[in-house]
């Protein structure tokens, strides 16, 4: 399967994307489905995450629950 490579975000709008994937991390989506809605690989949306200062959950990941805007 060939995808088509997505363009770089730098700067705030790399800062805003993290963000906004954070947001959707924390709601229950997993980094892989992160990473096939947005056409970036699986490690550049994990690179995203962490930059964005999110905890990642454990391997193997277990229920998510609601992000109550807390740190974990």
């Amino acid at each position: 399967m060939k995808t088509t490579r997505q363009p770089r975000k730098r700067g705030g709008e790399r800062k805003a994307f993290g963000e906004r994937l954070r947001c959707e991390y924390y709601a229950g989506s997993s980094i892989r489905n992160l990473a096939d809605r947005t056409g970036y690989a699986y490690g550049t949306v994990r690179k995203l995450l962490l930059e964005a200062g999110t905890k990642l959950r454990k391997r193997g990941g277990g229920r998510p629950r609601p992000f109550t805007g807390q740190d974990r």
